[in-house]
C-alpha cells in the first residue's frame, strides 16, 4: 500500500520570516560586537601631565599598577604591600635586574598610598620610582 504524498519541499513563494530570524541576530552581533564583550584587564585613568617623566629608551623596569580602589597589581596579579616589597626585593637582588619601578596609578589614588609604595620600592633596593601619566591633550 502506498500513501499519497501531499507535502512538497519547494513550492510557492519563499517565506522571508526564517531568513530574517537568522539575519537580524547576526547583524546585531556584527554591529555591536565591541559592546557585547568586556575588554580584558584593568581600566586605569592616569592623571594628565604637561611634561611626563619617562624611562630612558631601552631601560628595563618593573611595573606596578594601582587601581582606584588602591589595590596593587604586580605581574598581572593582585598583591599586598608586604608581598610586593618582598617580590621587589627578590627581583632587585638578582644580577642584571632592573632597578627602576614604573607605577601606573589611577588618578583617584591618594598621595599617602603612593608614598607607601615609593617607600616599599626604596626599601626593596630599587633606585628610581617613575609615576606614569597621560600626556596632555593639545
Amino acid at each position: 500500500m502506498k500513501f499519497a504524498r501531499t507535502t512538497r519541499l519547494i513550492s510557492g513563494r519563499p517565506d522571508a520570516a526564517p531568513w530574517l530570524c537568522l539575519m537580524i541576530p547576526i547583524a546585531i552581533a556584527a554591529m555591536f560586537h565591541e559592546f557585547l564583550v568586556l575588554p580584558r584587564g584593568l581600566r586605569l585613568e592616569l592623571p594628565p601631565a604637561d611634561a611626563p617623566v619617562v624611562a630612558a629608551p631601552g631601560e628595563r623596569f618593573l611595573l606596578v599598577a594601582v587601581d582606584a580602589g588602591e589595590r596593587l597589581y604586580f605581574e598581572n596579579q593582585p598583591i599586598s604591600l608586604a608581598d610586593l616589597q618582598a617580590g621587589l626585593a627578590q627581583r632587585a637582588a638578582q644580577t642584571n635586574a632592573p632597578k627602576t619601578l614604573l607605577v601606573q596609578a589611577d588618578k583617584a589614588v591618594s598621595a599617602g598610598r603612593l608614598a607607601e609604595l615609593s617607600g616599599a620600592a626604596k626599601t626593596a633596593g630599587l633606585h628610581d620610582v617613575i609615576f606614569l601619566t597621560r600626556p596632555a591633550r593639545p
